[in-house]
């Protein structure tokens, strides 16, 4: 008998990661001038983001349930097989929602799902520890006990140029809150059960930066697992944030782009450190 764990691209997981363990990743679906391509499949993050600054109209949308049943039918060619399929929150996208229809549709004794409430390297960071569970002899009941704890020793912590491509994708979530004041504001955002929220609010992009190390040494003083860097069109400035990151702590790090179908929604200069504490 075999685990399979499966993910979604949001889990922007390390280059080559998925390769070396074979690890199926199922692709959202994002838009330019009405046509659809599946991220990092049919389209790079660079010339998406190349398109949507020329003024493309864009947008996204989760894999279909089709897109599933395929990997799902697939696996579970051996009957004592199982598929552990891990994606990015439910109350953001309608991927969990498309996995389960296709887990209906195969078998879902057999398949089950696991709603990680975040995404980008906060789901890769799961995505990672359960290959590594499966690998070790875990079963799925003892994998799903490990990735409720990492949800909550998970913490995000963002920053974007402009609120203005979280207000016009409808992901501000709680940040709703703050949108009035925004232009008097660099806030520090987080995602918090799921969605969206405002984390700090301070009056300058210096002043955030700097309230985000303070973040960092924080996490660094509680013991940390796991730290990625994300970007998305600004990867010198986060490389740079990385490199120093090195330099103080020599705590191995990841750096990953955010592909469209998260990053459109974030702008172009974002800044983000995904965090999960050691367990005690």
């Amino acid at each position: 008998m075999s685990i399979h764990i499966v993910t979604d691209s949001t889990s922007y997981l390390p280059i080559g990661f998925a390769e070396q363990h074979d690890l199926p990743v199922v692709p959202v679906k994002v838009s330019v001038d009405g046509v659809f391509f599946r991220e990092f499949v049919e389209i790079s993050p660079d010339v998406f983001y190349a398109k949507q600054k020329a003024g493309a109209k864009y947008g996204t949308t989760q894999p279909g349930p089709e897109d599933f049943i395929t990997v799902y039918t697939k696996l579970l060619a051996n009957l004592d097989d199982e598929v552990l399929s891990i994606h990015l929150s439910s109350r953001v996208s309608g991927t969990l929602n498309s996995a389960y229809i296709a887990a209906e549709q195969t078998d879902p004794r057999r398949v089950h799902l696991y709603d990680s409430r975040t995404s980008g390297l906060g789901l890769g960071f799961m995505v990672m520890q359960a290959v590594k569970l499966v690998s070790g002899g875990a079963g799925i009941d003892g994998i799903i006990k490990a990735l409720d704890g990492m949800q909550l020793r998970t913490h995000i912590y963002f920053l974007v140029g402009t609120m203005k491509y979280l207000i016009k994708s409808g992901r501000i979530g709680k940040a709703a809150g703050v949108a009035a004041s925004i232009l008097q504001i660099k806030p520090i955002l987080t995602v918090k059960d799921g969605i969206i929220d405002v984390y700090d609010r301070p009056r300058t992009m210096r002043a955030a930066l700097d309230r985000m190390w303070g973040l960092i040494d924080q996490a660094v003083v509680r013991g940390i697992e796991h730290i990625g860097f994300h970007y998305v069109s600004n990867r010198a400035e986060v490389e740079a944030m990385q490199t120093e990151f090195t330099r103080r702590t020599g705590i191995p790090s990841v750096l990953s782009q955010l592909g469209p179908g998260v990053g459109c929604h974030m702008g172009p200069e974002t800044v983000a450190v995904v965090i999960v504490d050691k367990a005690v």
